[in-house]
């Protein structure tokens, strides 16, 4: 009768084990939505960018570098000639009819070119958001002059820089005649 007691209450136990854990992970992920929830956009956004940041490192490397060739493609396509090469004969002439077809006309060609230099450019915008987004938080920050202090700071550089070019026009009237005398 103690053995079938103790199984029993070990079952018991086993159980309660159970829930207790059951119950812990219920409110942490409760938690974890209460955070999320809490979380402005800005933070959500950040979250992303960080996760793109560290763990698709390489494809971003990989988009940087390919970017670039696209937009080049995307000219050399618009513009009709790849160096020596004239890329409408070249291209407008293959083998494959559905390579043929975006560059029969001009207008398609024109416009396949076009799409490309729009990836490469949209490409080349997602990767630069991550060094420019600590820039406009920075700017956020910053307190700016009001007009009267934007105009009367703009009036001393101008009169600053009319100055030194009086200086400089001095300079030059005064040393003129000893270069001429140096260079004879």
């Amino acid at each position: 009768m103690a053995d079938i007691e103790k199984e029993i209450l070990d079952k018991e136990a086993k159980k309660a084990a159970k829930a207790e854990v059951k119950a812990k992970k219920a409110e942490a992920k409760a938690k974890a939505r209460e955070a999320r929830l809490a979380m402005t956009p800005e933070e959500k956004h950040s979250r992303v960018m960080e996760i793109l940041k560290k763990e698709y490192k390489f494809e971003n490397w990989l988009l940087a570098i390919l970017a670039p060739v696209l937009l080049l493609y995307g000219v050399y396509i618009v513009s009709g000639d790849f160096g020596t090469v004239d890329l409408a004969k070249l291209l407008g002439n293959s083998q494959y009819d559905f390579i043929n077809w975006f560059f029969n006309t001009d207008l398609k060609r024109i416009l396949t070119g076009s799409f490309l230099i729009l990836i490469g450019t949209l490409v080349i915008v997602y990767l630069a958001i991550p060094f420019f987004k600590p820039s406009f938080a920075e700017l956020k920050k910053v307190s700016w002059p009001t007009g009267k202090e934007l105009g009367k700071n703009s009036i001393r550089v101008f009169g600053f820089l009319l100055f030194l070019m009086f200086v400089f026009i001095i300079y030059g009237f005064a040393l003129d005649p000893l270069f001429k005398w140096i260079i004879k």
